[in-house]
């Protein structure tokens, strides 16, 4: 059970982006945290999570990570999100809508 690489976020719409809470769990440690998101472009009010943003998570100990770009799509009735540091993947994710948030569950990808 020591390389399971696996995290859950639960996603809140702001008045110019998201808010997160996350928890993630890697080579048998767990951590936690929030994070905050910005908008990089047009909200769609059928899909409100869907697009693109501008991210940065924050550990429980304060520790932040780099500024991410994350893409939210809309396929066969569930959400993918993609995470990119300077273009390059980081992770990988899907979700779901439910009492106005949007919970996804990920993983790192190691390349």
């Amino acid at each position: 059970m020591d390389k399971i690489n696996i995290g859950c976020v639960v996603y809140t719409m702001t008045g110019d982006g998201i808010s997160a809470e996350w928890s993630f769990r890697r080579n048998d440690v767990m951590e936690q945290g929030h994070g905050i998101g910005t908008r990089l472009t047009a909200m769609q009010k059928s899909r409100p999570f869907e697009g693109e943003y501008e991210i940065i998570y924050q550990n429980s100990k304060g520790n932040r990570s780099p500024k991410l770009r994350l893409v939210i799509s809309y396929h066969s009735g569930n959400y993918q999100l993609i995470w990119y540091e300077n273009e390059k993947v980081t992770d990988i994710g899907i979700g779901f809508e439910s009492d106005h948030k949007l919970i996804a569950s990920y993983q790192k990808v190691d390349l």
